[in-house]
């Protein structure tokens, strides 16, 4: 035995030794005691053996067990104190070995998550081994400062764990100072410096608008080469394209005086990572960088496809069918939401017709395709309109056939969509019926019902039959030229060009496919897929030996997995971080996983997530530590470009979604108003005038941004280049949301701030092939237009303008107004029809707003902007030709100079008119005839309230 220092030998009793018990022997060393032939390590032992009292003797136990008996009880308590002695001073060696353990943890480096919960677990597993009671006089006082020391380790939680970060963090900053204060051209704030120094395995930070983004990732790379926990060679950072690569690689030269930590894209990084491995310079595609030539290819292909007779079917079967997204009309609250998607998604007919029914639509396409004459709510032909009921207009008219078609919005039970009065509806049927009985006309019947089953398209076909309509089926040829003049079928090359690349992603996982044909829309993906496997073949044969991005991220994320790939970087930054989707997110993931010490550093915004049509995964940052493991959580809250009061509507508008994770943001700047103006207006000189105001008050030159949701809204080069020479002190640019991510400007003008087609919100519905392949998407209703308007607002340094005609205002500006936003609602003069349409909802769907018509057949009236799909209209007020509004049982002038008001029929609903008897004036019905019917005869007494 090493280092042998005590033995002891104790014989039993003579009472024992008669039963044959046996001499108990121990031998106690420094780290180690031998009982009974039996080696222990002292440093195992949870306890000093124990005394067992007998009747005329004593035992002994360890650890539970009995080890001996009928030994004389002074020899017994001799061996027991020699034993707790050496025991006691073994477990102190320990305390002081863990202490000086955790501690230089702390003193070293920043205190990880996964260090902290070891550090923790033995302080927890040591402070077990102890007694409740330690006996007085064995320990010294450093031994014992060491005990409480573990046992204070062994209760951490996560504040005492991050107060000790914050002293590390503190001390760090204190240490660094020169460097923090020099790195940039202004000292990194304190948030900026904390972010830094964090070194879990995994950082997020999150750096709002304006807050030093660049610089942080700056100051992060030169700090770990200035504390020397990183060479060049082991900094990776990694950046989404070419511009803002060579900005970082820019910035760090400059302020780190060094050219050996380059910025990459991850196109670059997969290039290298399969170079690296194969031996020879990878083969890439001209596609893999190119986005203009793969839709090029994919466009040539299609029109080639187009030749083969099977192809070109499956393309007219899919624009009969499948053109637009269905969405059952069941499932619709209101009028207005069902007109809103008709409208949003401009469902039209193969002839460019707009309709009112999905069902509509697939009948005048089949109608059309197979050569059958026909008009679209064609007024009949004989007059029919009474109190009850306008002009009939039949959903559909054959003419050389003297035929009418009625789609019933029912299903087989009779019931009706939502939003639709169930019994009036009928009422209706019924009405429409008599009056072809009546005439004489011939009527056929589809019903809604018919479109659920599956079978709409050949009842039809078998009820025209019945009437010896001849079909007359149109060439392939002359449909899809009337697609392609209304755009149709570079519309679907465009989706075709968006799927193929996600698809080829999606294909190579079975689980992912599988998801893909799930959901309501099965028929409409499968149909998408039919046109789209062709081409994909076709871009495969082009690819040839040669690799795209889907292939090069995908091989060179296998590469490192497998291990093929040595990665030199235990240092992996990452800008722009809420824009990665899920493939390069892998790659990165692997990456870090490469090295067991590799530390991730990720920099972003998810109130800045713009880009999931890109693929993007907003939820790789909203839940960063559920994918990527303990996380430190930094956030960037101190904005130097825009004014508190751009941020505080900013702030408030994006953080309406819960998903979005929270942020107090500080502003720099203070305004001492509303800095967010709201210029309600259809004057097409608007955007002219705001620049004019913006001009009148400035000594110094400004830059100002254009910005709308599409470009189509912009003003073009010509236009800009006349406003810089009339507005000299202004520089002026027009961008895109999309476009201004990542730049600023002094003031903001945002257009297009409009409801329905090409409105922003876009409530325009993906196709369903391109959503299954993209990130899921989010519950919270436009979750991503809004953070397309935060980005919007927060380009401007010093005041944002907001362009809006309320006869069709964007539901953004709405909700600014209808919540109480802290805007500016003054700062130009606004019309009274401008400040009160908003209050001027049509009655009918509820959604569209009424505006004036001036070419109605009695005069000028009041029509929903959401015609032909809403045809409510009425008139204006008779004095001043302003909109009027109900009032308890009064149609009411809005305009508060005029108060023009008169009452409204209690038996129809018309508006009265004021009338002349022998007895003097009164209220009449409008809708009273004297001498035929229908007529009203309801009257009402002028001085009646």
């Amino acid at each position: 035995m090493a280092n042998k220092q005590q033995y002891f030998r104790i014989e039993p009793n003579w009472f024992f030794r008669l039963f044959g018990a046996p001499v108990f022997e121990c031998a106690i060393g420094e780290d180690e005691l031998v009982v009974q032939g039996y080696r222990t390590a002292l440093c195992e032992l949870n306890a000093p053996p124990s005394l067992v009292p007998g009747f005329f003797s004593a035992g002994m136990s360890l650890a539970g067990q009995r080890l001996a008996s009928g030994l004389p009880r002074a020899q017994v308590e001799q061996c027991i104190a020699a034993v707790t002695s050496v025991w006691y001073t073994t477990r102190a060696k320990q305390m002081l070995h863990l202490r000086q353990h955790i501690q230089s943890q702390l003193i070293e480096s920043y205190l990880r998550e996964r260090i902290w919960k070891q550090c923790k677990a033995l302080a927890a597993q040591e402070i077990s081994r102890w007694p409740r009671a330690i006996e007085p006089g064995r320990l010294s006082d450093e031994q014992r400062q060491a005990f409480l020391y573990v046992r204070q380790v062994a209760a951490w939680d996560l504040a005492a764990v991050e107060k000790i970060r914050m002293e590390f963090i503190g001390k760090q900053q204190r240490q660094y100072a020169h460097f923090f204060n020099q790195v940039e051209s202004n000292p990194l704030t304190d948030k900026q410096q904390e972010a830094c120094i964090r070194m879990e395995h995994n950082n997020l930070v999150l750096a709002g608008a304006g807050t030093g983004k660049t610089s942080t990732m700056v100051g992060r790379a030169g700090y770990l080469l200035a504390s020397q926990q990183a060479v060049e060679a082991e900094i990776l950072l990694l950046a989404f394209g070419k511009d803002a690569a060579g900005e970082m690689n820019e910035r760090i030269q400059h302020r780190l005086g060094t050219d050996k930590i380059r910025a990459s894209t991850f196109h670059a990084l997969g290039r290298h990572i399969i170079t690296h491995v194969e031996g020879a310079k990878a083969s890439i595609s001209k596609f893999a960088d190119d986005e203009a030539a793969k839709k090029h290819f994919v466009q040539q292909s299609f029109n080639l496809l187009l030749a083969q007779p099977g192809y070109k079917n499956k393309v007219l079967t899919y624009f009969e069918r499948f053109q637009y997204v269905e969405k059952n009309p069941f499932e619709f609250s209101s009028e207005g939401d069902y007109i809103a998607y008709l409208r949003d998604n401009d469902i039209r007919t193969l002839k460019g017709e707009v309709v009112k029914s999905y069902g509509e639509l697939l009948i005048a396409n089949w109608l059309f395709k197979n050569g059958v004459e026909y008009r679209y709510e064609a007024p009949y032909e004989i007059a029919t309109k009474t109190l009850e009921f306008r002009q009939y207009k039949p959903d559909f008219y054959l003419p050389e056939q003297g035929l009418y078609l009625e789609y019933w919005g029912v299903d087989k039970r009779g019931n009706t969509a939502p939003f639709v009065n169930k019994a009036k509806y009928h009422e209706g049927m019924q009405w429409k019926r008599s009056i072809h009985k009546q005439h004489g006309t011939l009527l056929v019947e589809l019903r809604y019902a018919d479109h659920q089953a599956g079978k709409l398209t050949s009842t039809l076909r078998a009820k025209l039959h019945q009437h010896q309509v001849v079909f007359e089926p149109l060439p392939a040829e002359a449909v899809l030229e009337t697609l392609k003049e209304f755009g149709a079928v570079s519309a679907l090359a465009d989706i075709l060009t968006q799927v193929m690349s996600l698809y080829k992603s999606a294909r190579t996982d079975q689980n992912a496919m599988h998801n893909v044909l799930q959901g309501p829309h099965k028929a409409l993906i499968e149909a998408a897929l039919a046109l789209v496997e062709p081409i994909l073949d076709a871009y495969q044969a082009e690819l040839d030996d040669e690799i795209d991005f889907e292939d090069m991220i995908e091989r060179a994320t296998q590469y490192v997995e497998q291990g093929r790939f040595t990665s030199p970087w235990r240092h992996i930054l990452v800008d722009e971080f809420q824009d990665i989707s899920a493939p390069r997110a892998r790659l990165v993931k692997a990456l870090r996983n490469a090295h067991q010490d590799a530390v991730l550093f990720c920099v972003g915004d998810d109130w800045q997530a713009i880009y999931r049509f890109a693929g993007a995964d907003v939820t790789l940052t909203t839940r960063y530590q559920q994918v990527f493991g303990d996380t430190a959580l930094t956030k960037l809250d101190k904005t130097y470009r825009f004014n508190d009061k751009i941020s505080d509507v900013a702030a408030r508008f994006i953080s309406q979604n819960p998903e979005q994770l929270p942020k107090q943001m500080i502003t720099h700047k203070k305004a001492p108003s509303a800095a967010v103006s709201l210029f309600r207006t259809n004057d097409s000189n608007a955007l002219e005038r705001v620049l004019a105001r913006i001009e009148q008050n400035l000594s110094e030159p400004k830059s100002v941004f254009v910005l709308a949701r599409y470009n189509f809204l912009l003003p073009d080069s010509a236009t800009l280049q006349g406003w810089q020479r009339n507005y000299r002190k202004l520089v002026i640019s027009a961008h895109s949301f999309h476009r201004s991510k990542g730049m600023e400007a002094d003031y903001v003008i945002v257009l297009g701030l409009a409801s329905g087609e090409g409105g922003f919100p876009s409530q325009k519905i993906t196709h369903p092939l391109v959503d299954a392949l993209l990130p899921a998407l989010e519950p919270f209703p436009f979750a991503e237009e809004r953070r397309l308007f935060y980005v919007a607002i927060t380009r401007a340094r010093e005041r944002v303008y907001l362009l809006a005609d309320m006869a069709k205002p964007s539901e953004f500006i709405k909700e600014l107004l209808r919540d109480g936003y802290d805007i500016d609602k003054d700062e130009f003069d606004t019309s009274a029809q401008q400040r009160l349409l908003q209050i001027l909802t049509c009655p009918t769907c509820d959604s569209g707003t009424l505006q004036r018509r001036d070419k109605g057949a009695f005069g000028p009236f009041l029509g929903c902007s959401n015609y032909p799909r809403c045809e409510h209209s009425e008139n204006p007020c008779e004095q001043c030709q302003k909109p009027m509004r109900l009032v308890e049982g009064w149609k009411q002038c809005i305009n508060k100079a005029c108060q023009h008001r008169v009452p409204v029929c209690q038996l129809c609903g018309f508006e009265m008119r004021l009338r002349q008897s022998a007895r003097g004036p009164f209220w009449g019905c409008q809708n009273y005839r004297k001498s035929q019917q229908p007529s009203c005869g309801y009257t009402k007494a002028v001085d009646a309230n």
